[in-house]
């Protein structure tokens, strides 16, 4: 579905949801775009990427943005396309949300003045709040390993908070590079149009690659601490189970000890004290069970029962 959601002076904004085969007929014939150049802003698999050709004023970029529906992955491509003045969006379901973050565009919480806003203007006014859904997403992530922290006296749950702290580093994974790709990306496009464009307008794409470096470095910190808390986690974890194989093999050398006095006396050995005694099996139970407990308490003296 194409919609034409803006419309100045400088440029029309055509945004493209689910392409269709007659919309991707319309925009090549009618609107000028490539085939090759469709495929790659409608690839949900693309990465980050930008090709400028300022000669036949086209630009192509693939960027990286939050999914509005996280499972499987928490980051998905969108793409832009510039071509002869006029701005082409591509999104699917996940990222559709685009559109409003774009029509709404602020930079540093101040919306830019009512005027005829240039297409570079009005695109990168819009990257802006995509990008700063980074610092939430991230602050979120924290919220969720906090929380799991918090449950760590409780061991029964050991096993979840260890698969909720290795999804919460699949998402940091996807995290961090999005915004490594993207601040490559936005330098790209200040190299591309630093030529093309005026001061305000680079300062206009700097404050957004400020954002992303802040970004990234919140990523950078939150992925370092998830790291630790994993690791602590794993630490926990595998001294119940070395506690548990301790307590196994103590357990294992006690229970022996019935076997071996049990098997003397079913030896028939000469001399063994109440061997032929009329109550002789109740004195053998009697013997077992104090070395059981002699056994027991040795161990447990020696810190062999102790994590």
């Amino acid at each position: 579905m194409i919609e034409m959601l803006k419309e100045n002076s400088n440029f029309r904004w055509y945004h493209v949801t689910n392409m269709t085969e007659d919309d991707r007929a319309l925009l090549v014939h009618k609107h000028g775009l490539t085939e090759q150049m469709l495929g790659y802003a409608t690839d949900n698999n693309e990465s980050v990427r930008m090709e400028f050709d300022p000669e036949a004023d086209e630009a192509l970029i693939i960027l990286d943005i939050i999914s509005a529906e996280p499972e499987p992955v928490l980051t998905r491509p969108i793409g832009i396309v510039l071509v002869h003045g006029d701005l082409f969006t591509f999104a699917h379901r996940p990222t559709d949300y685009m559109k409003k973050e774009l029509l709404n565009g602020k930079v540093s919480g101040h919306q830019l003045a009512n005027k005829e806003l240039s297409v570079f203007e009005f695109l990168i006014s819009g990257i802006y709040p995509l990008m700063t859904m980074y610092g939430e997403e991230i602050t979120e992530i924290n919220r969720q390993r906090r929380a799991i922290q918090a449950q760590f006296g409780n061991r029964k749950q050991l096993t979840k908070q260890t698969n909720d702290l290795l999804h919460l580093q699949i998402q940091m994974i996807y995290l961090q590079n999005s915004l490594a790709n993207n601040l490559i990306m936005l330098d790209q496009i200040r190299r591309s149009y630093e030529k093309h464009v005026t001061d305000d307008d680079l300062d206009l794409l700097d404050a957004v690659r400020v954002e992303v470096e802040q970004a990234r470095d919140m990523a950078g910190l939150a992925m370092e601490v998830i790291n630790a808390v994993t690791k602590a986690t794993g630490t926990l974890g595998n001294r119940d189970l070395n506690w548990t194989m301790k307590v196994l093999t103590v357990y294992s050398i006690v229970f022996t000890i019935p076997t071996v006095v049990s098997g003397f006396y079913g030896e028939n050995v000469d001399y063994l004290p109440f061997a032929n005694h009329a109550s002789g099996w109740w004195v053998t139970i009697v013997i077992m069970i104090l070395l059981m407990i002699a056994a027991t308490y040795a161990f447990y003296r020696y810190g062999f029962l102790k994590k």
